[in-house]
């Protein structure tokens, strides 16, 4: 069986449509775990509907503590050998549990198996399905492939996972970037990942979705969660992908410095501005362009970062 867990929280508007896709999943051997974390919209109402009209369903109502915790309590009840992880508002294809479970019977040993998204406007449906595999067996090769691939194979939404992971792992709850966090201690677990070009998620854009949201103070948890992955890498004896770690960070920074300059948050534009000339002073990191620049002029004359800033305003990159 594969337990489906959904976080809802004000979503009333969507998930009609993502509980839909899942109900008609051809693929029946299914839990459908709707988290109603403390909703006000009405969703909750609509999640104890749809318990009544199917039982696959199953509701959980919490108190609102956020995306992870939602899903912390989903894994708690969960009883399927194969969890998904589906965002309310979002949807999967019709066939996606059937086509999972079909590479999941043909690698029994694998831990998760991987597939794609697309971003859409809610109306994407996809025409034909590319079946090409990959199967990677040591942890560096997870880890290299999350860098090449980006934020797709960080998401924990893009994975059939095999429950055993979460046997002690949770989602860290209270921060941003809760999946990148994730991985970095999930993925030493893991002694076999398929990875599949099958794209299957319908990621729905929304102007307030989580991952689109303006600056904010917690824009900064990013940082202890590349810390963490840089000393896991370390650990693995994987320098080069540490030193790519390193080499995000810093960018990231100089990005994150130029958001906050321009929202007006002082106090994280100055931790951002701390942060760049320290990881200035890191040698031969692979940068190119603006960025090589910035870290060879930002720990000598910490100036020439604001300057970076109002260069970056003037040409309207920031």
């Amino acid at each position: 069986m594969v337990s489906i867990i959904v976080p809802v929280y004000n979503i009333s508007e969507y998930l009609p449509a993502c509980v839909e896709s899942l109900r008609k999943q051809t693929y029946t051997d299914v839990e459908i775990i709707l988290v109603d974390d403390g909703s006000m919209d009405g969703s909750g109402a609509l999640c104890d509907e749809y318990a009544s009209e199917d039982s696959r369903i199953r509701v959980v109502h919490k108190e609102n503590g956020g995306l992870s915790s939602a899903r912390n309590a989903g894994l708690e009840v969960a009883a399927g050998e194969w969890i998904l992880f589906v965002d309310g508002d979002d949807y999967l294809v019709q066939d996606t549990v059937k086509l999972l479970t079909e590479v999941a019977t043909r690698h029994p040993d694998a831990d998760f198996v991987h597939f794609l998204y697309q971003e859409t406007d809610g109306s994407w449906q996809p025409e034909a399905q590319d079946r090409e595999e990959q199967v990677l067996t040591e942890v560096p090769a997870f880890f290299r492939y999350l860098y090449d691939m980006g934020g797709v194979a960080a998401s924990s939404c893009t994975k059939l996972f095999r429950r055993v992971l979460f046997r002690e792992l949770r989602f860290r709850e209270g921060i941003r970037h809760e999946d990148e966090e994730l991985m970095t201690r999930l993925l030493p677990n893991c002694q076999k990942a398929v990875y599949t070009n099958l794209l299957l998620y319908g990621y729905v854009m929304r102007h307030s979705s989580i991952i689109h949201a303006a600056f904010s103070p917690k824009s900064l948890d990013i940082f202890p969660i590349m810390e963490e992955r840089e000393a896991v890498l370390r650990q693995l004896g994987c320098d080069a992908l540490a030193v790519e770690t390193q080499r995000r960070m810093f960018q990231t920074a100089a990005w994150l410095y130029c958001l906050a300059r321009k929202g007006g948050f002082k106090q994280q534009a100055q931790a951002l501005k701390q942060r760049i000339i320290v990881l200035s002073k890191v040698k031969k990191l692979p940068l190119s362009g603006q960025y090589r620049i910035l870290h060879r002029v930002a720990g000598k004359l910490p100036a020439a970062i604001g300057l970076y800033y109002f260069t970056r305003r003037i040409t309207g990159k920031t």
